[in-house]
């Protein structure tokens, strides 16, 4: 840990930030701000407001093929605040969209080939986050956000050839999709200065589908997909230069199907987590992360397998001592086999490395089984 250990790690993930009403956190203020008819309350609120709209297209040529590009990019933010005495309530809205465009197209003349090719690939992104602040002088502030974006893609490929040597036709056909979204919370409550109590949330959700053809003096296939979701939040409270504590927790799963024409199909299913738990006290450091994942996949009869589990921990006190651990478990196979040592294997290893007063010293193991096999690492 060294000198590092002088810094105040972050144990919260790095999740977008925007805002709920505030008539949800501040029921008092919020019904006061609501009341737009109250004459204590000068209106109207101070409003500052920004945009952009950027595009673009543009033309290149790469060998036979002639290549269109464009894109669309438009941002907007409005930051609407008012001071209320030694209060001060800020509300920022941001939202913005965003698309890129590329078509390829292209003749190819050649005396082994003669074709045509048309693809093209897009893009769009939207996003919308809220923040909203209430700051009080000589005292702290409260602060809630939310940010929510949708993501969408796409691409196609056609391409038609034939081979003037031996009158060979070809064609390729592909096709995919892709839409994401995802979601993420914060909030704040500082009390004073430096001092605080702070919360993250994210869950996100993924899929998409593919699918290909061939033909090239025979026929050939695929097509396959995928699912995917995950979630994350963080936890801390910080007392400023003299402690702070977090946790932060991830899990993640997915599922994936592909199948080859006529014949191979396969599918697999995946798992994983993480977990950390963190903090300092003074000169004093510690953090401890665990984390789980598992996989199966699937290909005709034949299922594979695999799964570890794996924790460590850190340990510093300035630049006196430091102490840190790892050890994993992992396992994997394969069913249905006749080798014994291919069924399942299972491996544990393990490293200690210490600090003192700047003399380093390591130790670590390796033992795996079947066959069984110890190593140092």
């Amino acid at each position: 840990m060294g000198k590092h250990s002088r810094r105040k790690p972050s144990y919260l993930p790095k999740v977008a930030a925007g805002a709920a009403p505030l008539a949800l956190l501040f029921a008092g203020p919020a019904t006061a701000l609501a009341a737009q008819t109250d004459p204590a309350i000068p209106l109207p609120l101070d409003h500052q407001r920004e945009g952009t709209l950027e595009r673009g297209v543009g033309f290149t040529s790469e060998g036979d093929t002639s290549v269109l590009r464009g894109f669309l990019t438009s941002t907007e933010r409005n930051v609407y605040s008012k001071d209320l005495g030694d209060a001060k309530i800020v509300a920022d809205v941001r939202r913005s969209a965003s698309e890129t465009i590329e078509t390829r197209d292209g003749v190819t003349v050649r005396p082994d080939k003669v074709g045509a090719l048309a693809a093209a690939k897009s893009a769009e992104v939207v996003s919308q986050g809220q923040r909203d602040t209430v700051k009080l002088d000589r005292y702290g502030s409260v602060v809630a956000g939310n940010e929510t974006k949708l993501e969408r893609s796409g691409a196609r490929l056609t391409e038609a050839a034939l081979d003037p040597r031996t009158g060979t036709p070809s064609l390729v056909s592909q096709d995919s999709r892709g839409v994401g979204a995802s979601e993420g919370t914060y909030h704040s409550v500082r009390p004073l200065p430096g001092v605080g109590v702070i919360n993250e949330t994210e869950q996100h959700a993924a899929g998409g589908l593919g699918r290909a053809l061939r033909l090239d003096g025979g026929f050939s296939g695929d097509l396959g997909g995928m699912l995917e979701t995950g979630r994350s939040s963080g936890h801390a409270v910080d007392l400023g230069d003299f402690a702070a504590v977090g946790t932060t927790s991830a899990q993640h799963g997915g599922g994936r199907f592909k199948g080859v024409l006529p014949l191979d199909v396969g599918s697999g299913t995946d798992f994983g987590q993480e977990h950390a738990l963190g903090g300092t006290v003074g000169p004093a450091t510690g953090l401890v992360t665990t984390g789980q994942d598992a996989d199966l996949a699937q290909r005709g009869a034949g299922l594979t397998g695999s799964g570890s589990n794996t924790i460590s921990g850190d340990l510093g006190i300035g630049d006196v001592a430091s102490a840190r651990g790892t050890a994993t478990t992992s396992l994997r196979g394969v069913l249905p086999t006749t080798d014994p040592a291919q069924a399942g294997r299972l491996t544990q290893s393990g490293t200690l490395d210490l600090t003192v007063l700047g003399q380093p010293a390591h130790t670590g193991m390796t033992a795996s089984a079947l066959p069984l096999e110890l190593k140092p690492s």
